[in-house]
């Protein structure tokens, strides 16, 4: 990739070693990055333009595990800049809060301390991986079962059926996913 077409990433996190860590990952595959550790840090960066993706964390605040922060910032940027690629990133809010994320249009999501290769990997795919749009579904709709099928249904079908490459995808054992896809019938 030459110099006048890298990516360029933004990542919001109010950890700076979180901040440091994302960034020699991004850059050793020629990136550009940019680390905010405000939300308005982050809406300064996404108005001047050039983001490619957005990583986002879902808390801002120490102690808050509630993702309800992030995930207004998510809405928000995604009414603004709709087309823009969004990867969570999250470590304390868990499963619930970042299929929430993703019914709210977020590409994919990482949890921390995160795998490098996989890391990488959402980031590219979510680049290059046209949105869907997001999952607008009333409170009523939101059942963890069902939400699980989809996101196992999203990573096989992201992977070809690779059942290897799905299960290190949402974190799980290959025997671990093939349980939950006999479970959800897949």
């Amino acid at each position: 990739m030459s110099d006048d077409h890298r990516l360029r990433a933004l990542f919001l996190d109010d950890d700076p070693d979180i901040l440091a860590a994302a960034e020699m990952i991004l850059r050793r595959a020629e990136f550009d990055f940019v680390g905010a550790e405000t939300p308005a840090a982050a809406r300064e960066h996404l108005a001047a333009g050039g983001v490619d993706v957005l990583l986002l964390d879902l808390n801002f605040r120490r102690g808050d595990t509630s993702g309800e922060a992030g995930l207004a910032f998510l809405e928000h940027c995604l009414a603004e800049t709709p087309d823009l690629p969004v990867v969570v990133v999250t470590g304390h809010s868990g499963m619930a809060i970042a299929i929430q994320a993703m019914r709210l249009g977020a590409q994919d999501f990482v949890v921390k301390p995160w795998n490098n290769d996989r890391f990488l990997g959402s980031v590219t795919a979510a680049i290059e991986t046209p949105r869907q749009g997001a999952l607008n579904l009333s409170p009523r709709d939101l059942n963890l079962e069902r939400s699980e099928r989809t996101l196992i249904q999203a990573a096989l079908t992201r992977r070809q059926f690779n059942v290897s490459q799905a299960a290190k995808d949402l974190g799980l054992t290959r025997a671990a996913l093939y349980r939950r896809m006999e479970k959800h019938g897949l």
